[in-house]
This record gives C-alpha cells, sequence and structure tokens, in this order.
C-alpha cells in the first residue's frame, strides 16, 4: 500500500515545506504556481509535477544537488506558451534522499526537497521550495486459505452381466418330447420352462403366477406367487430338475365354446449366494382337491359346519371350518367341467356340436376306392342274376 502526501514542515507525516526567501534580482517575473503539486509515489521512484500560470523556462532541482544532471530538470529551451508544466522524475537511490523507517505506523518514510526556480541561473522571490515525503506502509498480516485435499475416487469398473434367456414350453408327453400347438382333451402333455444361461451356477429360478385365459378375458390362475399349484386337477405342484429349469406333467383341458387356450407364466430369476450349492425351491403343500355338493353356499362364514367345496354361480368356493378366516375363493371355470345339467338343457347339443348331415367329404382316394367297390358290387350282382335266370330258363325248355 503506497501512501502519498504533500505538507508544509509543520506536519510529520506528509508535508510540503514552502520556504520564502529574499533573493535580490534583477528581473523580477509574474510567474507562479497554481495550486498544489501533484506527488506520484512509485515503487522505486518519486516524481512531482506543477502547474505553473505562465509559460515555465525555469528548472527543478533537489536542494543542494543542482549539479547533479539526475537530480535536476532539463532545461527547456524555445518553449511555446502551452508548456506551462515543471516536473521532476528521482530514483530512491539518487540524490541522497532519505529513507527513515517506522514503527508507528509501521512503514518507511522516503523524503527530500525540492526547489522550483522559475528564473534559470538565479533565485527570485517567486521561487518556491518544497519538501516531498512518500509514506509506504508495511503490512504484517497472515493470510490463511484452506484448501481441502482429497484422494481421487477410486474408478468404478462395472460390468454387465448378460441375463439368461428363458422360454416356456408345451411338450408332447415328457420333457424331451417335440413341442405341440395342437392337442385333444385327456392328452397328456409336459409343461416346461427353461432358462438358458452363458454363467454356470450362478442364477435361481422361480416360475410363479401363472394364469389360463380363453383370449376374451376368462383367466384362472394356475400357480401362485409363491410358486404353488392352485388346483391338483389343472397343475400340479411344479419340480425342479435343475437351477434353471422346472416342469410337470399334465392332462389337456379345454374351455367349452373355445377352441384355443393361452398360458401366461412369471419367472423370478435370484443371484445366487456364495457358497450356496442348491437353490431354493417354493415348499408347497398338496393342491386342493375341489369336488361338488348339492349343499347352498352357507350365508355365515363363521358357521361350524364340516367344510365342503361348494360349486355355486359356476365357481368352486371352499367354506372354512370352524375358522374365522376370510371367505377364500377358488375362481375355477365351469369350462373346464361339463356337468350333467348343462348337457341336460335344451338345445346344449346343437348350440356346441354341427352336424352336416346333406355333405359328406372325402378325399380323392376314398372316393375312388368306394366307386370302384360298388362298380365290383354290381357287376358280381349282375352275373349273379343272370347265372340263375339262365339255370331256371335251361330247366323250363328243357
Amino acid at each position: 500500500l503506497l501512501k502519498s502526501s504533500l505538507s508544509f514542515v509543520q506536519f510529520y507525516s506528509s508535508s510540503i515545506q514552502f520556504i520564502f526567501q529574499n533573493f535580490v534580482t534583477t528581473n523580477v517575473s509574474d510567474n507562479g504556481i497554481l495550486g498544489d503539486p501533484f506527488v506520484d509515489c512509485g515503487d522505486n521512484y518519486i516524481e512531482v509535477r506543477f502547474e505553473t500560470r505562465n509559460t515555465f523556462s525555469g528548472l527543478v532541482f533537489v536542494e543542494d544537488h543542482l549539479t547533479d544532471p539526475s537530480c535536476r530538470s532539463v532545461h527547456a529551451e524555445n518553449i511555446s506558451d502551452q508548456g506551462r508544466n515543471a516536473s521532476i522524475k528521482l530514483g530512491f537511490k539518487s540524490c541522497d534522499i532519505e529513507r527513515r523507517r517506522s514503527n508507528n505506523p509501521r512503514g518507511m518514510f522516503v523524503t527530500t526537497s525540492i526547489i522550483v526556480a522559475f528564473h534559470p541561473e538565479f533565485l527570485t522571490k517567486n521561487d518556491r521550495v518544497y519538501v516531498v515525503q512518500c509514506f509506504y506502509m508495511e503490512l504484517k498480516k497472515v493470510l490463511e486459505k484452506e484448501i481441502q485435499v482429497r484422494m481421487n475416487p477410486p474408478p468404478l469398473q462395472t460390468e454387465q452381466m448378460q441375463m439368461p434367456v428363458c422360454r416356456y414350453e408345451v411338450l408332447d408327453g415328457s420333457p424331451t418330447g417335440p413341442p405341440i400347438f395342437y392337442a385333444v382333451i385327456g392328452q397328456m402333455v409336459y409343461h416346461k420352462w427353461t432358462c438358458d444361461s452363458d454363467s454356470e451356477n450362478q442364477f435361481c429360478m422361480l416360475v410363479h403366477s401363472c394364469f389360463v385365459d380363453d383370449g376374451n378375458g376368462d383367466r384362472v390362475q394356475l400357480i401362485d406367487q409363491q410358486g404353488c399349484a392352485k388346483d391338483k386337477y389343472l397343475l400340479q405342484n411344479l419340480e425342479y430338475v435343475s437351477d434353471l429349469m422346472a416342469g410337470k406333467e399334465a392332462h389337456v383341458y379345454k374351455y367349452a365354446d373355445r377352441q384355443s387356450m393361452f398360458f401366461d407364466c412369471q419367472i423370478a430369476l435370484t443371484i445366487k449366494e456364495p457358497e450356496q450349492q442348491y437353490c431354493t425351491i417354493p415348499s408347497c403343500p398338496e393342491p386342493p382337491r375341489r369336488k361338488r355338493a348339492e349343499a347352498p353356499l352357507p350365508t355365515n362364514i363363521n358357521s361350524t359346519e364340516s367344510t365342503e367345496e361348494t360349486l355355486v354361480d359356476d365357481k368352486w368356493t371352499i367354506v372354512p371350518n370352524k375358522s374365522n378366516n376370510i371367505l377364500e375363493e377358488y375362481e375355477l371355470e365351469k369350462s373346464f367341467i361339463i356337468r350333467r345339467e348343462q348337457i341336460e338343457r335344451v338345445g346344449w347339443f346343437d348350440n356346441n356340436f354341427d352336424l352336416y348331415q346333406d355333405q359328406l367329404c372325402m378325399s380323392s382316394l376314398g372316393f375312388g376306392t368306394i366307386a370302384v367297390m360298388n362298380l365290383v358290387m354290381i357287376s358280381t350282382s349282375a352275373l349273379f342274376f343272370y347265372g340263375t335266370y339262365k339255370q331256371e330258363y335251361s330247366r323250363t325248355t328243357g
């Protein structure tokens, strides 16, 4: 921080001392200094500039150092009317400039005396002497800046494990049978779920939430969310052959008045725990056995009557026995079992079966075979009747 000041001799901090001395001159000039001088305290120099009333043709020099060219201003000749400024620039190490340290305030004072002479050879009454002083303040301050340094985060190496590719197949009769897309009621099929993985002994599979529907929104649950079968007549509990394979045999059934059935299941894949040798398979009870009963559905679910499965409004319903549990419904569509009362309804047979009495459809081979057989029968009959007629005619004429 640089501090500059100009003051008269009576002020210690900064001063410009004006010393007026009477000198005998032969020519008195009417020139003079306007206002206060301008002092520039540089990092290694002091510069003083003056504004004069008229053109300045004199000298500015350090007191007692007139003969030193570095301590005086250069005399200017042929100065125009605009040259009204006088100045001098001094270095700290020249002209015996005083440098004095101070403890209060802490810093350094740089002091020198400057004479402004309006006459190039003599000192006149208009000349001035200035004490120029610059103060350079010293600051003793501890500057602190907190910088938090931490290690670079370790690079995160990620690798996406290839997930297994799963499929659901309905095979003919056994786990090794061919896939089937058409079947008849009662045919033995094998429901098979398989997941293929490039990594061995890494994943476990659970088949759950299996449904069958007719394509029109009628859905029946076969396997619940825990992977347990809901009806033993439709599908038993699954057998897990390996970590990524499960299946079970079942007989084909169908919706009445529907030619197609749609199966959909969900497969949950989990990562095998370290040191886990086998995957955990669901522990399921025996699927419920449902039977029809003539008794109506009890109105009080807290009834103490014996538990029985009742078919009401074409849905199987289990009534709890001596329990406060909420009534649980297993919705088994009536379409899987054709009941006697359905068959005895008027028009049921005509609505479910199409009979074509006036049309006969057969292949060309079958039609040709029947035609040849008819021709042979007609020929044989004709020969038989002809032989019989000839024998009778011979007997009569003989």
